[in-house]
């Protein structure tokens, strides 16, 4: 009998255009394995991560915009290695590489859909 446990969270994110969001995700963050149902839901992943996606313009612009954005959490493993691709991958950093008081380096860029996405890795 298998044990009862929480494995993972994955939100299904409302983006402005799914067509443009998975391939800026493949060809910008080199994710991989994307699927579609329909033409307004779909999918990606790379590695162990998988996002989710809805396409939802509306949405999108009231929950990312020039007064917030809606910041979400990636954690990887060699952090470091990772913020060297995005770089050279000419992703814009929003927040440069840093080991933070709370036991966690990271840094963040802004997805093509206002995500504040925070990557990474404890120490």
């Amino acid at each position: 009998m298998k044990t009862k446990k929480f494995i993972r969270s994955s939100p299904h994110l409302p983006v402005k255009d799914l067509k443009q969001t998975l391939d800026y995700y493949r060809e910008t963050l080199g994710f991989y394995d994307e699927w579609t149902e329909g033409d307004k839901d779909g999918g990606i992943r790379r590695d162990d991560m998988r996002l989710l996606f809805g396409e939802d313009a509306g949405f999108t612009a009231a929950i990312n915009n020039t007064k917030h954005r809606l910041p979400l959490m990636w954690f990887v493993d060699n952090i470091d290695s990772v913020y060297a691709e995005l770089q050279e991958r000419n992703v814009e950093i929003a927040d440069g590489l840093k080991t933070h008081p709370y036991g966690l380096r990271e840094f963040a860029f802004i997805d093509i859909n206002g995500y504040y996405i925070r990557v990474a890795e404890g120490i």
